[in-house]
């Protein structure tokens, strides 16, 4: 359970990095470096290599191609409140202007 305050209330912490999300983009990150260096060919040999589901596998490489920003904003812990793992790794948009859509995040340009 998460208590969410609005951005301006006073008594608000500041935003904390969610473990979870950290390390979906993480584990996302360097199973594509894997791939990339032909370490392993794709995501069933990462599943079978670590002893995971290919399924999730799949959704959390999908972290991999995440626009910069929103990296960002998630190592910083400014995602958004009810960001989630499962929702950061529900079949992801392939371009970023749909991925800030889908996941909560203003448009790079508007923000202050």
């Amino acid at each position: 359970m998460r208590l969410v305050f609005p951005p301006d209330h006073p008594g608000q912490a500041s935003s904390l990095p969610v473990s979870s999300l950290l390390k979906a983009l993480a584990r996302g990150r360097q199973w594509y470096e894997w791939i990339v260096s032909g370490e392993v060919s794709g995501r069933r040999s990462i599943a079978q290599k670590l002893g995971l589901d290919e399924r999730y596998v799949g959704r959390v490489l999908e972290c991999a191609f995440l626009a910069p920003d929103i990296v960002e904003a998630i190592l910083d812990g400014r995602q958004p409140p009810d960001l989630t793992f499962k929702k950061l790794t529900n079949r992801l948009p392939f371009t970023w202007i749909e991925q800030r859509r889908e996941l909560g995040f203003q448009p790079p340009h508007s923000r202050q």
